[in-house]
C-alpha cells in the first residue's frame, strides 16, 4: 500500500463489537482499513476494494460476529439456567427466595419439586429471615353475627391486596363456625363457636396465607379468661400460646398455661397470682418477647415468655381529674407497641403513645386532631351519640401502621360507613373503602393480615 502519512486519527468504541476507525490522509486508505481489519480474505486481494464492497464485507463480518456472540451468550445463559434449575440450593437462593410470597404460592403448582422446595420448613425460615417483620398489608374485621359461620370484612392496606384470602373461616368443619381471637405476625389464633359451653371450645393456629392449621390440645381447669398468641419470626420459627385461666380455688387469682409448637402439650407456668378485676386478658398484645395486658382502672401487666414471670407495666400518667383510662387502641406494628387514648374533656384530641424498647415508660408519638377528620368526613359526628358524650366522635381505631420510613406511618379509622386512613406526617386523610360493618368500640375486632409461609 506504500507509506501512509497519518495526519489525524481518533478512535470510537462500539458495544458489543469494537470498531477501530482511523481517518487517514487518502480516501483509499480510509476504505481499505476496515477491509484489512474484518475481511477473512484480505491476503488474496492485492488492490483496495470499492466503497460498496467494503461496506458489504464489513456488514457480513459484523453480522457473523454478532451471531456467534449471541449463540455463545445464549449457550451460556442456557447452561447457567440449567445449572440453577438442577440445583435445589441454587434454585432457592437465586430465584425462589427473591420472589414475593404471592408468586411463590402460584409456583407451587409448577412441579412436585418446586412444591417440595417452597413448602419445606427450612425454606420458610430463610424467607422469614429475609423480611422477618413486614407491616400488615390488610385487616380483617369481625362482623357481629347471630348465625353460624360468621363473616369477615377484608380491608386492604396495600394496593396489591385486591382479593381477600377468605370471607369466612372454613379450614375445619364446625357446626357453628370459627372465629378469630388474635393475630400475630402472619398467624391467627382461632376458636370454635360454642354458645353457653366455653369448656368445650376448640382452639386452632391458622396460617391464612398457606391455608394450613393445627389443632391445639384440649384445655382443662378453670374458666379461660384469654388466649394469647406469641410469634416473632425474626427471633424463632417457634410460636407459643399463652392461656390465662381463673383459678378454681380462688376467684381473684389466675393461672397461666403455655403451649409451644416445639414441645407440644400445655404446661403450667408458675403458680396462681392475683389479677385486677378490670384486666382484659383476651386483648393481650405480643411485643418484644412478652404478652402485654392493659387495665383501665388498675395495674397493667406483662408476661415475659423467656423468664416466665409476670410484672407490672408502667402506663402514661392520667389527665387531672380522671381515675380511669380511656383506652381506644392497643396494638403493635413493625416492632413498635402503641397505646391510643382519648378523654372526655379532650374529645377532639387522640394521643398515640409508644412504649420504650426497655419498657421504662411511654412517650407521646403521635397526636391526631379529630376536628380535621370531621371536616373531611362529617359522618364522624353521627347523631346517634349524645353531644356531651365521651364518644361524641363516632369512630374506632382499627390499627396504627408503621412504615419503613417515618413519613409512611398512618392510622386506620372506622367511621360510620367508611374505612379511612390518616397519615401522621402529612396530616392527610384518604378513604380506603366503604363498609356496612357495624361500628363498635371493642378494641379486639380488627386483625392484621401479614403474608407468611410460616409453618404451623
Amino acid at each position: 500500500m506504500g507509506k501512509l502519512l497519518l495526519q489525524q486519527s481518533f478512535f470510537i468504541s462500539f458495544f458489543p463489537s469494537t470498531l477501530l476507525i482511523c481517518f487517514l490522509r487518502t480516501k483509499e486508505a480510509y476504505l481499505y482499513l476496515p477491509y484489512i481489519l474484518f475481511s477473512p480474505f484480505k491476503a488474496t486481494h492485492p488492490s483496495p476494494p470499492t466503497l460498496s464492497q467494503t461496506t458489504a464485507i464489513y456488514m457480513q463480518s459484523t453480522s457473523k460476529r454478532l451471531r456467534m456472540r449471541s449463540l455463545e451468550q445464549s449457550s451460556t445463559q442456557e447452561s447457567s439456567a440449567h445449572i440453577i434449575a438442577s440445583s435445589s440450593d441454587l434454585l432457592s437462593e437465586f430465584l425462589l427466595l427473591r420472589l414475593p410470597i404471592k408468586s411463590l404460592l402460584k409456583f407451587k403448582s409448577v412441579s412436585k419439586r418446586w412444591l417440595s422446595l417452597i413448602t419445606d420448613p427450612h425454606f420458610s425460615r430463610r424467607k422469614n429471615h429475609i423480611n422477618p417483620t413486614p407491616a400488615a398489608s390488610a385487616l380483617f374485621l369481625r362482623r357481629p353475627s347471630p348465625v353460624a359461620n360468621p363473616l369477615f370484612t377484608f380491608i386492604p392496606l396495600d394496593p396489591s391486596q385486591t382479593t381477600p384470602p377468605f370471607t369466612s373461616l372454613t379450614f375445619t368443619d364446625h357446626p357453628r363456625g370459627i372465629e378469630i381471637l388474635q393475630s400475630s405476625n402472619g398467624l391467627f389464633c382461632c376458636s370454635s363457636i360454642e354458645y353457653n359451653d366455653s369448656y368445650n371450645l376448640k382452639y386452632y393456629i391458622y396460617n391464612p396465607t398457606t391455608k394450613h392449621f393445627t389443632t391445639l390440645p384440649p384445655l382443662s381447669g378453670g374458666v379461660v379468661l384469654g388466649i394469647n398468641l406469641a410469634f416473632d419470626p425474626s427471633e424463632s420459627h417457634v410460636y407459643k400460646v399463652v392461656c390465662v385461666q381463673r383459678c378454681e380455688s380462688s376467684y381473684d387469682h389466675v393461672l397461666i398455661h403455655i403451649y409451644s409448637s416445639e414441645t407440644g402439650p400445655w404446661r403450667a407456668s408458675g403458680g396462681p397470682f392475683p389479677a385486677p378485676a378490670s384486666m382484659d386478658f383476651s386483648g393481650g398484645v405480643y411485643w418484644n418477647g412478652a404478652i402485654h395486658w392493659v387495665s383501665p382502672r388498675e395495674a397493667s401487666l406483662y408476661f415475659d415468655l423467656s423468664e416466665e414471670t409476670v410484672r407490672e407495666m408502667l402506663m402514661p400518667s392520667l389527665p387531672d381529674g380522671f381515675d380511669e383510662r380511656e383506652i381506644r387502641y392497643f396494638g403493635d406494628s413493625l416492632g413498635h407497641l402503641h397505646l391510643g387514648e382519648i378523654y372526655k374533656d379532650f374529645t377532639s384530641q387522640l394521643n398515640v403513645y409508644e412504649m420504650e424498647r426497655d419498657r421504662s415508660g411511654w412517650f407521646l408519638k403521635f397526636r391526631v386532631d379529630l376536628n380535621g377528620v370531621a371536616v373531611v368526613f362529617p359522618d364522624l359526628m353521627e347523631g346517634y351519640l349524645e353531644e356531651n358524650d365521651y364518644y361524641h366522635y363516632s369512630f374506632s381505631i382499627l390499627c396504627v401502621v408503621r412504615g419503613e420510613k417515618e413519613e409512611d406511618s398512618f392510622l386506620v379509622l372506622h367511621i360510620p360507613g367508611k374505612i379511612i386512613r390518616y397519615n401522621f406526617n402529612s396530616k392527610r386523610y384518604q378513604e380506603i373503602c366503604d363498609t356496612d360493618c357495624p361500628l363498635t368500640f371493642d378494641r379486639s375486632y380488627a386483625f392484621q393480615y401479614i403474608e407468611s409461609l410460616s409453618i404451623v
